[in-house]
């Protein structure tokens, strides 16, 4: 709530100006008569006046200091057109000795209340009054109720004043929120809440304990026996002490994301999972960042912060975020090359890839100078070792400077070169474009860093009447093997993100 005192004006009526005016028109008689009691007669009016005026004053100072106005509202959030009520009450020390007139203003952009009310009117004599009124908010944002306006007079039917004073509240209309989010692996929920610690671990940031298959160059000491009795296979268990590690949130709210219906679209449910690492870390007091990412490049950046202040500066961002809109330079929208993909040894299925493709741990793209060298040094020769090699760095160059023009790839190592120590990247998005996700996640985990990674699958949210039941669950193994295939890159956590009733019912569907 904030007091506000401004903006005042008097006017006057139009007795006023018409006593006024009989004044002059007397005074004026008087001089061209050369009679003095014209004259008197004028300046009895004129001072009449004024002294009328003066009292008035008196009047509005002395009601100005003893009238207490308030606008209040029990909720300061609500969902978008969702309707809030609001109770305005004026209460006065003393018997207001003229008539009083309140009209509290809509902010702009809200509707539901008409001007009648939002309007409260006191008799003279009366000491107190109160009314309601209903408004709702049809879209996302925070919202300043002004100040409302209060109307004294007319006094003696002479002068009146406006001013604002009194009470406002702010209220946030934020965006429909899915009901039914889903967050977890291969059709299963997760078993603990997202931003939580595991039990009997310390606090001090968000930590994934990692069970995933042994790769080539793991320290044997790793190795979960039990794990690998249970499933036949070596598992290796991840484990970071918390103490010294900070989270930084990447939010993919491109123009992509904005598919599926109104409340529920892809955006909203990884919206959800953004502001549940953020609830998560305020209630550990855990250090977090936040980048956001849109069609253009970076839209927001904050620096990890475990004050109170920061949490809401954070939050505040992530509620205000609209899915942007696709631009023709739009990096995303460029179809891969899949000579180049082949190239470098990872087939380019429809832009997807599955684990048994996949590169090495050790698999590192290399940089255009790079190749450009080493494609030089190959020259002329026309071996069958250089024929070979040759295409390769000629693709790699292009696919290094497409790399280089992906939002998400760009926001992830811009996060990387600007944090130091230990690093928990946290990437919210979709899989639109699974190879240029795969490599920004294999960037996020460079210098022995750690991604979780969300990822919402478009086939949950958009609706191909086209495709049957089989169709679509095939579609869905394709994503489950792309998770998976996250989930062998070293320190690499992959969730899905979705509406579970629409998850629940294709794998329903699927197993009758």
């Amino acid at each position: 709530m904030a007091t506000h005192n401004h903006t005042r004006y008097m006017r006057a009526t139009r007795r006023v100006w018409g006593t006024a005016l009989s004044g002059v028109a007397v005074t004026a008689l008087g001089v061209l008569a050369e009679t003095a009691v014209l004259l008197i007669a004028g300046l009895t009016i004129a001072a009449w006046l004024i002294g009328r005026q003066l009292q008035a004053l008196r009047l509005f100072r002395q009601l100005e200091s003893t009238i207490d106005i308030s606008v209040a509202t029990p909720r300061t959030s609500v969902s978008i057109e969702e309707s809030v009520r609001l109770a305005v009450t004026v209460e006065l020390d003393t018997p207001t000795p003229a008539p009083l007139t309140i009209v509290v203003p809509q902010p702009l952009g809200a509707t539901g209340a008409d001007r009648e009310d939002r309007t409260l009117t006191l008799e003279k004599g009366a000491t107190s009054a109160a009314t309601t009124f209903e408004c709702s908010f049809p879209t996302a944002g925070r919202y300043n109720f002004p100040t409302p306006q209060l109307t004294i007079g007319p006094v003696d039917g002479l002068f009146s004043e406006t001013l604002s004073r009194g009470e406002t509240p702010t209220i946030r209309a934020e965006p429909r929120t899915p009901a039914d989010l889903h967050v977890g692996k291969g059709g299963e929920a997760l078993a603990l809440s997202y931003g939580q610690h595991p039990a009997g671990r310390g606090s001090g940031g968000l930590s994934p304990e990692e069970l995933r298959q042994y790769q080539p160059g793991d320290s044997t000491d790793r190795i979960d026996w039990k794990a690998t009795a249970r499933h036949g296979d070596l598992y290796v268990r991840e484990f970071e002490a918390e103490s010294d590690r900070q989270t930084v949130i990447c939010l993919d709210h491109r123009a992509r994301t904005d598919t599926g219906p109104d409340g529920a679209t892809l955006f909203a449910y990884t919206r959800e999972v953004a502001l549940g690492f953020i609830e998560g870390a305020a209630g550990l007091s855990d250090p977090v960042g936040c980048w956001t990412v849109g069609d253009a490049g970076i839209t927001g950046q904050f620096e990890p912060t475990s004050s109170s202040a920061g949490y809401d500066r954070i939050r505040t961002h992530i509620q205000d975020l609209t899915p942007t809109t696709a631009t023709d330079t739009d990096p995303s929208s460029i179809p891969d090359d899949s000579d180049s993909e082949a190239a470098m040894g990872t087939p380019a299925t429809n832009g997807h890839a599955t684990s048994s493709t996949l590169p090495s741990e050790d698999h590192a793209v290399v940089r255009p100078a790079t190749a450009r060298a080493r494609n030089t040094r190959l020259g002329d020769e026309q071996t069958d070792f250089a024929t070979r090699l040759r295409p390769f760095f000629e693709n790699q160059d292009s696919y290094v400077q497409r790399l280089q023009g992906d939002p998400l790839f760009q926001t992830v190592e811009r996060m990387q070169a600007s944090t130091a120590g230990t690093t928990l990247s946290v990437i919210i998005t979709d899989d639109a474009n699974r190879d240029r996700l795969r490599e920004a996640v294999r960037l996020a985990t460079r210098r022995g860093n750690y991604a979780f990674v969300f990822i919402a699958p478009q086939l949950l949210f958009t609706d191909d009447r086209s495709l049957d039941v089989e169709a679509e669950y095939e579609q869905y193994i394709d994503f489950e093997e792309f998770r998976r295939s996250l989930e062998g890159i070293p320190r690499v956590t992959a969730f899905e993100v979705g509406p579970g009733d629409r998850l629940d019912g294709l794998l329903a569907t699927r197993r009758r």
